[in-house]
């Protein structure tokens, strides 16, 4: 049976289609709304209406909005509160030619996913059945938001401008297909976005931040969020940094961090990846301890700890500059940058200068080293000691040209990314912190970031 699955929705159930028909048209007369036929059906958990929309109100009622890019100064802030990629105009302008060409002739235009955060009425006739038609009546001040195809919509608006008036009106007659859910959650909306996206893939940072059905991008964004040399500062939409680029690290390369703590590297398959972050964070408490642990770990290498005045149920604990902290001196430095200001074009300069831990392959090496000390039974103990030695120049000196990179990822004026050079340093790096003769990793099953006490170039 039909059942409403958002407070959104409210069904008015006749005994005849005849009838929900009159009581929709009666509604939509007296109150300016529209009402279209729909068949309503369900897909999961949720009831959604598939119908179809006059181009008039594809061209003048629905919304997009779309993550900035890197070049407009979106944050990963900006992704999460956006409900689409950003646009590509390159794409809009292809869509809207191949209707300028075709629009007299047969043209298709595929179907549009929406997402109205308004009250609606879906009027049914109530018969025993779990597929049903019906009508739609949706207010006049109702914002219908396209969850997938901005690039259609933004084409459909292009070619009707560049028609006349009396072709523009003719094509506004003609309607395109649309599925429709009301959902208010924005990680749903998020997640309907990126499921949508499954035959046209979406960056990998993007991906990152809105496909929240793998838990360890959830942790990408929480690691954003409280780790003061993060925050602020990961671009959620670029697929590269330009060198004059304020961004520290791509949200992709912050994804590569949770890849390399969680499996130990940076290139296990994403399916592979989906499946060992379900097991080892599928939990909440597994979660916890694990985003808990992975935090203190990057934010004691910035020189960061928890400010023991804050509120324990804050949802965002505050994290203060700690002198007696050891510290990556050029991480500790990006880190106090306040945002917003002048000051933030230091990071560029800093990137230019050459050090290894502002590099994906650097950041990749730091994450297998927490890999090792969380998952291993002996090490889990004392981490922090080794940790500190990670932030002593005297042994692991972080700069490019320092001879522990040498022969590995720096070969003459080259940065390698390749799992071969990535292995070998990381090999020199355990070896000049006293990591070499270690005991077994532990099997997943046992491993230490399932409790609190145990815990590219």
């Amino acid at each position: 049976m039909i059942e409403a699955t958002s407070e959104l929705v409210s069904l008015k159930k006749f005994p005849t289609l005849e009838e929900a028909n009159r009581a929709a048209g009666l509604e939509a007369g007296n109150t300016g709304a529209l009402s279209i036929p729909v068949v309503a059906f369900r897909q999961g958990k949720r009831t959604v209406a598939t119908g179809a929309l006059p181009m008039s109100w594809v061209r003048n009622r629905l919304e997009t909005r779309s993550a900035k890019s890197a070049k407009k100064g979106g944050s990963m802030h900006d992704a999460e509160a956006a409900w689409n990629r950003p646009e590509l105009p390159e794409h809009s302008q292809s869509i809207a030619k191949y209707i300028l060409d075709n629009y007299e002739k047969a043209y298709i235009i595929p179907p549009l996913s929406l997402n109205i955060q308004h009250r609606v009425h879906l009027y049914i006739p109530d018969y025993p059945s779990d597929f049903l038609p019906g009508y739609l009546v949706i207010p006049g001040s109702a914002t219908l938001a396209i969850t997938d195809g901005q690039h259609r919509r933004t084409a459909i608006v292009q070619a009707m401008e560049q028609m006349d008036e009396a072709t523009a009106a003719k094509f506004a007659s003609d309607a395109v297909s649309v599925m429709i859910t009301c959902e208010t959650d924005l990680n749903q909306i998020h997640q309907d976005f990126a499921d949508c996206s499954k035959t046209k893939s979406l960056p990998p940072s993007l991906l990152a931040v809105y496909d929240r059905r793998n838990p360890a991008n959830r942790l990408v964004s929480d690691l954003e969020r409280m780790c003061p040399l993060f925050k602020g500062r990961i671009d959620p939409t670029s697929k590269t940094l330009s060198k004059k680029s304020t961004f520290l690290f791509l949200a992709n390369q912050i994804r590569q961090l949770v890849k390399e703590l969680l499996a130990g590297t940076y290139a296990i398959a994403d399916l592979e990846f989906e499946k060992r972050a379900v097991e080892l964070l599928g939990q909440e408490e597994q979660y916890n301890a694990a985003g808990e642990k992975f935090t203190e770990y990057i934010n004691y290498l910035t020189g960061f700890t928890k400010d023991p005045a804050a509120s324990p149920d804050s949802a965002e604990p505050r994290w203060k500059l700690d002198p007696s902290l050891p510290a990556i001196a050029v991480w500790q430095d990006i880190a106090r940058l306040p945002l917003g200001t002048l000051e933030i074009s230091q990071v560029p300069v800093k990137r230019e200068e050459g050090w290894i831990c502002l590099t994906a392959t650097g950041l990749n090496i730091i994450g297998r080293i927490g890999h090792k000390l969380f998952t291993n039974a002996e090490l889990q103990r004392n981490w922090k000691q080794y940790a500190a030695k990670m932030c002593d120049p005297q042994i692991i000196d972080w700069r490019r040209d320092a001879a522990i990179w040498q022969g590995n990822i720096i070969q003459g004026n080259k940065l390698l990314t390749q799992q071969a050079p990535v292995k070998h340093a990381y090999e020199r790096v355990l070896q000049a912190i006293g990591l070499t003769n270690t005991l077994p990793l532990l099997q997943a099953t046992t491993a230490a970031i399932e409790t609190p006490e145990a815990v590219n170039g």
